[in-house]
């Protein structure tokens, strides 16, 4: 069975989903597709705003946020997640990469360099010469995925994915499809397995 994934790693919810990942597809005999689109686009498209906005005003709410976080992490022994002090990254340039190392064969590797720098190591990424250097110093060739992800093919193929995403019923990431029961954020893990 496939679970879609609706994913972009600007969230840190996203990373710490993708990081349980693993271990899930294995203990229920499943795989995820992850479907690769822009967060601020389905913001924008859902008239939602992120958690950090939307709570600002309200102390109580955005720091139990952090605590969630932090438990959740705790929990599945996420040791290496640091909340990047860069946040929020545009990841505009690191989606369409995304799409390009779809298309080349190497997303499972794209995916884990880019949350282990964004999410572990503190890189800012929204310095497009950092997001080039990173991937290559990890053996990914950053050159030739960014000049792919600067064709108006991927560049059409990621607000047509946003759209999709959208449309589907996605606000937010990490959000979650079995079939066409919709699930969304980390706590999701949870709850998937009484629908698989």
């Amino acid at each position: 069975m496939q679970i879609k994934f609706i994913f972009d790693i600007a969230s840190p919810n996203a990373y710490l989903s993708h990081k349980v990942i693993p271990d899930f597809e294995k203990k229920y005999d499943v795989k995820f597709d992850y479907f690769v689109c822009l967060l601020g686009g389905i913001f924008k498209l859902s008239n939602n705003k992120p958690p950090m906005v939307a709570n600002a005003e309200i102390p109580l709410k955005y720091n139990y946020f952090g605590q969630e976080i932090t438990r959740f992490a705790k929990f599945h022994q996420l040791t290496n997640f640091k909340m990047n002090p860069h946040f929020p990254i545009n990841t505009l340039n690191i989606q369409r990469g995304a799409l390009a190392a779809q298309e080349r064969g190497n997303f499972a590797e794209y995916v884990d360099c880019i949350a282990k720098g964004m999410w572990e190591e503190e890189k800012n990424f929204n310095d497009i010469e950092i997001l080039k250097n990173y991937l290559l110093q990890n053996k990914i060739d950053g050159e030739e995925i960014l000049e792919q992800a600067a064709t108006p093919e991927i560049k059409q193929k990621l607000i047509d994915n946003t759209s999709k995403a959208y449309e589907m019923g996605a606000f937010g990431v990490p959000t979650f499809f079995v079939g066409k029961e919709m699930f969304f954020g980390k706590e999701a893990f949870r709850e998937m397995p009484d629908f698989l």
